[in-house]
């Protein structure tokens, strides 16, 4: 599909590499059909996008921004939204745990807890992400 969009086989190679690379950022498809028609669809607008800054080049006016894909994510805007869905003690147990690598009785001293309560605000905050991350629309 990329080399008849693009009539260029090493930029469809590289159309059908962006796509794979935008979907990993995803959330996983629930089926096999689904996760053939997304791929489908963001490998066609990679295409595009290809295609419209080959125009822009062509005429010689270039984009000062490059062309934002559908289906991409903004990562760090994903983390401050899930994040931000968390108290300020959920947050920060879940922080120094996973960006700290810190253990939950390192956790618990550092922050003058319990490793029970550390484990609790842990508990809670994956489940809030998980249901606010399955909410959102990507």
């Amino acid at each position: 599909m990329a080399s008849r969009l693009l009539n260029d086989e090493e930029e469809a190679c590289d159309a059908v590499q962006d796509a794979f690379c935008n979907l990993l950022e995803a959330r996983s498809p629930a089926s096999y059909d689904e996760a053939r028609y997304r791929l489908f669809a963001v490998l066609k607008n990679v295409c595009i996008n290809k295609l419209r800054r080959r125009r822009a080049v062509a005429s010689g006016a270039m984009p000062e921004q490059p062309v934002e894909q559908p289906g991409t994510i903004d990562a760090e805007r994903l983390r401050a939204e899930l994040l931000g869905s968390l108290t300020p003690l959920q947050r920060e147990v879940f922080c120094l745990a996973l960006d700290d690598e810190l253990e939950y009785e390192e956790i618990a001293e550092r922050l003058g807890m319990s490793i029970e309560g550390v484990r609790t605000h842990m508990c809670r905050a994956r489940k809030i992400l998980r249901e606010k991350y399955k909410k959102l629309e990507l």
